[in-house]
């Protein structure tokens, strides 16, 4: 009778970490997404950062920090959710923290900042070319990023 016992709890346990989704997002602190261009004129570096139910742009001027415009909004439970689920912190971790040659030749730079899970990731790649792991979470911050439209 104990070893039934014993084989049924055995059998929940297992069943309920195999039910775990691995890899994903359980306690996002800050994810941020930016772009940047070194040869550009106006506002060529923008950074978009989420935490707390808030979404914030700032965007700046090469070599005038004091140009900074920022720029604020609410964001859904709903919309976090989706980012989350469009990052795997497995594959994430296993990236460089820089592919290609973002910024080379002025061909722009990309980067997506997380802090979640007790652990923080920074991922710069080349402007245009996210790697599989993030295109989905970046596609979501260009959409994000484009209700910022009337930031002046």
């Amino acid at each position: 009778m104990k070893k039934a016992i014993f084989l049924i709890c055995a059998i929940v346990i297992s069943l309920s970490f195999s039910a775990c989704k691995k890899g994903k997002v359980k306690n996002l602190n800050s994810i941020g997404y930016g772009s940047s261009f070194g040869m550009c004129v106006g506002y060529c570096s923008n950074n978009l950062l989420i935490s707390d139910l808030k979404l914030t742009l700032s965007k700046s001027k090469n070599g005038q920090p004091s140009d900074t415009k920022i720029c604020s909004k609410t964001i859904s439970e709903a919309d976090i959710n989706a980012i989350k689920n469009d990052l795997n912190m497995d594959k994430i971790a296993a990236l460089p923290e820089v592919i290609g040659c973002p910024d080379c030749a002025d061909g722009g730079a990309e980067w997506i900042s997380i802090n979640a899970d007790g652990k923080q990731y920074k991922i710069t790649f080349e402007y245009g070319k996210a790697p599989k792991e993030l295109e989905a979470a970046v596609e979501r911050f260009k959409v994000l990023k484009e209700g910022f439209k009337d930031c002046n």
